[in-house]
């Protein structure tokens, strides 16, 4: 199946999902977070802000919280992502700006709070239409997720990338191309893939 296809399929079973059933899928996942491999080095957490139709990221945001780690949240900035920490609690969740033209929520560009390499190793929680069980993700086609991991790359900073999803949008596999990124560990309300 060609990578437009799939997104078309994906998102046509993501929008049959109520609001309380993607909340539901964000607390099962939130309750696996500290099995993550090399949980207790990760310095920082990076971790999207879920729209319309994603997995709920506010309990995993709220766990991470919790925990004392730096969290950071993307900005679009031209082509590429930016990444800028916020908030020490919840509520500062709801405080973050609307930007890009989808209406994604992010954080102020700060430079005092931007990603530092300090803040490294890092999870980064990445979001994505559809994964397969060899850790490809899809995403939604514009390029940031992948450009910002070559980033990483290509300066040696220490990060895992995590896959995360709803089981509904495991599928047999997902077409990839030289440039896009595999993920290190997938997780979904049930657990870890």
């Amino acid at each position: 199946m060609l990578k437009a296809e799939l997104r078309k399929a994906i998102k046509a079973r993501l929008a049959a999902l109520s609001a309380e059933q993607l909340s539901a899928c964000g607390r099962a996942a939130a309750r696996h977070l500290f099995c993550v491999p090399r949980w207790e080095e990760f310095r920082s957490v990076l971790v999207f802000f879920s729209i319309s139709g994603e997995i709920d990221t506010l309990p995993i945001i709220e766990t991470i919280l919790k925990t004392g780690k730096s969290l950071f949240a993307p900005r679009v900035e031209g082509e590429n992502l930016a990444f800028y920490r916020f908030g020490q609690n919840a509520a500062s969740v709801s405080k973050v700006q609307r930007g890009f033209a989808d209406g994604y929520r992010e954080p102020a560009a700060d430079p005092a709070f931007a990603l530092k390499e300090e803040d490294f190793p890092a999870l980064v929680i990445t979001p994505g239409l559809a994964f397969d069980r060899r850790l490809n993700r899809l995403g939604r086609g514009r390029g940031y997720y992948d450009r910002f991991f070559s980033v990483l790359h290509l300066s040696g900073r220490s990060y895992t990338a995590m896959g995360l999803c709803m089981d509904c949008q495991l599928v047999d596999t997902v077409p990839v191309e030289p440039e896009d990124k595999t993920m290190d560990i997938l997780l979904t309300e049930n657990g870890f893939v």
